[in-house]
């Protein structure tokens, strides 16, 4: 019995520790913005971050389709010419930047993987001979980035709840509807009211228009 009670104890010890843990952010972790985020820009994102360790950290925002089609902005169309979807918002940094992630069990060559099946890949000719709906590829103009701790103060703030990512939630079906998925009810309520004060949708197609890709 006694060492029954020891081992209650230590799990109930270990409990939050664990849970601390889930809390930390990460490469391969989401960020979900809490009704604390508002604005035009960060509002109801959820974000991949691609990087993270004590010099800051950066993600490209995954619930943000554009209407934008690669060849109204990029000049080598060849290589997405069998790319069927249009580009992603990944995020208001370096706007002349672009960004792939494909989902698969083989990634090319000079792929870094993120989660699991997810992969963040070059950009180049392989991409001609590879499958490209949107189910399996898709493509990000810019991300964001933190600097060192800044991102750790925004999430002890508030502003940002960190879970685990998974091959779905990237490249989920319903991307506008990530958000609403991953926020817990009341916090939807509260931030889709003060966005609704915001006025029209947020102009990232024209952000994404204005950015010259080489």
């Amino acid at each position: 019995m006694k060492r029954i009670v020891t081992w209650l104890v230590f799990v109930v010890w270990l409990l939050p520790a664990a849970a601390g843990a889930d809390q930390r952010p990460a490469k391969g972790k989401l960020l979900v913005a809490t009704e604390l985020v508002r604005g035009e820009i960060f509002a109801e994102t959820v974000i991949l971050l691609l990087h993270y360790d004590e010099n800051g950290a950066m993600g490209i925002v995954v619930n943000r389709p554009t209407d934008i089609v690669p060849e109204e902005l990029i000049a080598d169309v060849e290589v997405f010419s069998g790319y069927g979807g249009t580009l992603y918002w990944g995020g208001p940094v370096q706007m002349n930047s672009l960004r792939a992630l494909q989902r698969t069990d083989m990634p090319p060559k000079g792929a870094e993987a993120i989660i699991d099946t997810v992969h963040q890949v070059p950009i180049g000719d392989w991409l001609e001979d590879s499958p490209t709906d949107l189910a399996s590829l898709r493509f990000f103009i810019g991300y964001a980035g933190w600097g060192a701790g800044q991102l750790d103060h925004e999430i002890d703030r508030g502003s940002w709840h960190v879970v685990p990512a998974s091959d779905e939630h990237v490249f989920a079906e319903d991307p506008r509807a990530l958000w609403k998925r991953l926020t817990p009810p009341r916090e939807h309520r509260a931030a889709t009211h003060s966005s609704h004060t915001l006025g029209s949708e947020p102009p990232r197609d024209r952000f994404v228009r204005n950015s010259l890709i080489p």
